[in-house]
């Protein structure tokens, strides 16, 4: 009984190391073989990043954040700002955004205009959002991913945020037409700031 049981434990070994052989078959990195790492998407014109930009942003914004609100379309207005600024194109990924916010709605609404306004992703970091503790310290950063140029630093106007607080639901849609015809200078201002990258 004794040699039965060693002999389905051995077994039991011997079929768990094929497993695990067979598993790590696909990820086997030879001796001598630098790993090039994880496939990585890259900013600019490729196969990465064949997205679109939406044909009607005001539909677009409202499918994917549930209603249009002024929030999320001065996110957009500010995307939208960004990529002419930088002389990019909408889903290149090419540029680095991080939006420092409040961590509470109705702030974070302004991400996903964001997303629409410049086809940038939370999902593959090239948007990214950082915790302010007051409505007076928002604003967003932008730079280029290779970090030439400099860093764009977007500022929501306080006369025009104090505007949108704490609004009612019944007021969003006129509120949001609103943001999306006002001049940029009354919506936010843009200051620009050497980058810390260094060129080697």
């Amino acid at each position: 009984m004794k040699r039965i049981c060693l002999f389905i434990i051995v077994l039991g070994f011997f079929a768990l190391g094929i497993v695990a052989v067979l598993a790590d078959h696909d990820h086997h990195v030879s001796i001598g073989h630098k790993s090039e790492g994880p496939i990585r998407s890259t900013p600019g014109e490729n196969p990465w990043n064949e997205g679109q930009p939406p044909e009607d942003w005001w539909v677009a914004i409202k499918r994917m954040h549930g209603h249009v609100g002024p929030w999320n379309v001065l996110g957009w207005r500010i995307g939208q700002t960004t990529l002419r600024e930088f002389d990019t194109k909408w889903g290149r990924h090419d540029l680095d955004i991080i939006c420092y916010i409040p961590m509470e709605t109705p702030y974070s609404c302004m991400v996903d205009g964001l997303v629409l306004g410049t086809g940038n992703s939370i999902g593959r970091l090239d948007i990214r959002l950082a915790e302010v503790m007051s409505v007076d310290l928002i604003y967003v950063a932008i730079r280029r991913k290779d970090g030439t140029g400099p860093i764009l630093i977007l500022r929501p106007r306080p006369k025009y945020l104090k505007q949108i607080e704490k609004r009612t639901v019944h007021e969003l849609e006129e509120l949001s037409k609103q943001c999306s015809t006002m001049k940029e200078g009354d919506l936010f201002q843009i200051e620009r700031i050497r980058s810390s990258k260094i060129k080697e």
